[in-house]
């Protein structure tokens, strides 16, 4: 029962690595392309915490955000889909 379970495991984190390998391939041919990279208008605001439990907004102007245009994050950047999902981000301010 244990090898089974490691053979699994074995075998999904090298999906996975292989999976990430292909992204990454493809997001290389896509960059000379010139079809890697792409932007998703972002609404940001910062949030701070007041003094009996208050908490305050700061809302910023929305501004394209450079995305890159493949299954996960790289160079930094993340990934377009998940961008665009999440377009409204808070950062939290002490």
């Amino acid at each position: 029962m244990r090898r089974w379970t490691i053979n699994i495991v074995i075998m999904l984190v090298a999906i996975c690595v292989l999976a990430y390998v292909a992204d990454w391939i493809v997001l290389q041919i896509r960059e000379h392309s010139g079809s890697a990279y792409g932007s998703v208008v972002v609404d940001s605001a910062e949030v701070l915490k007041e003094k009996g439990g208050k908490v305050e907004y700061f809302y910023n102007a929305p501004q394209p955000t450079r995305c890159v245009r493949s299954l996960f994050p790289h160079e930094g950047q993340p990934a377009c889909w998940w961008l665009t999902r999440h377009s409204d981000q808070q950062t939290y301010v002490n």
